[in-house]
């Protein structure tokens, strides 16, 4: 992937605004499931931690490291995103899973035996995000809530293609 490639695929997704919060009511229920994306073992706050561990390991491969950077910090948006909507609905934003397991480091891959393997687990990362981003739209009522998550949708979506150049460019 060249600085042209990269400069589109980002380009068109930084015009795009998130959506506001508003009208949102305590919904512990629907909250607790929100944790999961969240801080949960394959979360925001997870995927943070891994891709900075893989720019930081990677520099030998400048758009590589460039590509996930710019990630890095919208998956750090979208933690914040998340921690706001929690905090709408009267919950605590801390970092743990549905199910009450704390955040812990052992959430962070880092022992990748090739980068094909990385790109593999990335991908399969942002597409299991998004699978989970479209079940919390399911069950969610607030449209303002709904809007945010689709908009993080969007960002996944551009992750996955900018991680499927960079595999092709490097594996094939």
């Amino acid at each position: 992937m060249n600085q042209q490639e990269f400069n589109y695929l980002i380009s068109g997704m930084s015009k795009i605004p998130y959506p506001e919060l508003v009208g949102v009511e305590p919904d512990y229920s629907f909250g607790r499931m929100v944790y999961d994306s969240f801080a949960g073992g394959k979360s925001e706050f997870s995927t943070i931690a891994t891709y900075i561990f893989e720019f930081l390991t990677n520099g030998d491969k400048e758009d590589v490291v460039m590509a996930l950077s710019w990630i890095a910090r919208q998956e750090m948006k979208h933690l914040e995103l998340l921690g706001n909507i929690l905090v709408s609905l009267s919950l605590e934003p801390y970092y743990m899973s549905t199910y009450g397991n704390m955040w812990c480091s052992n959430n962070v891959k880092t022992d990748f035996s090739s980068f094909e393997e990385m790109m593999n687990y990335n991908i399969s990362s942002e597409k299991e995000a998004i699978a989970e981003y479209e079940h919390l739209i399911h069950i969610c009522k607030n449209e303002s809530i709904k809007n945010i998550l689709s908009r993080i949708i969007m960002d996944e979506e551009n992750h996955v293609q900018i991680f499927e150049m960079l595999k092709k460019k490097y594996c094939e």
